[in-house]
């Protein structure tokens, strides 16, 4: 059941995220144009949402190998050159993602006293979507490394 829900864990997450942007901005429009008494922390909270959503969004790209990259390059390569190639990617994304993680979470201790103007909440809540964005890149580029280092796996 753990391996089932750390494999799935971004998917889970995505929809919980895009779900509650849904919501969020459903009640925003149903109070502003039908209720006539707009809420000041619909802004706010969708914005953060779709932070999270974003950062999450990235891992599950790199999970499945969906992340924009120079795949016209990467095909054009010989078949030797294209597994040295991912791992070169591979470790560049890895030093991305560990910049991401360690500047991220610096950023968000930075932040644990600052809240936010609408809903007063810690503003460390918004920047903690880079270190755990950078944490799970981090994790499936880890896996991702290893396919190509071990398993012989050539796919971008």
């Amino acid at each position: 059941m753990i391996r089932r829900a750390y494999a799935n864990l971004e998917e889970g997450l995505s929809v919980v995220l895009v779900g509650a942007i849904c919501v969020v901005v459903t009640l925003q429009v149903f109070c502003r144009l039908v209720l006539r008494s707009p809420l000041s922390w619909t802004e706010e909270m969708s914005t953060i949402l779709f932070v999270w959503t974003t950062m999450i969004g990235s891992s599950l790209a790199l999970k499945r190998g969906e992340h924009f990259a120079v795949e016209l390059l990467h095909r054009r390569l010989p078949l030797r050159a294209q597994r040295p190639a991912c791992v070169v990617v591979d470790a560049a994304v890895i030093v991305f993602a560990a910049l991401l993680l360690y500047e991220g979470a610096k950023m968000a201790v930075r932040n644990i006293p600052v809240a936010t103007p609408a809903m007063e909440i810690p503003r460390a809540i918004p920047y903690a979507a880079l270190p755990a964005g950078g944490a799970l890149m981090l994790l499936r580029t880890g896996e991702s490394l290893f396919r190509h280092l071990f398993r012989g796996g050539t796919a971008a």
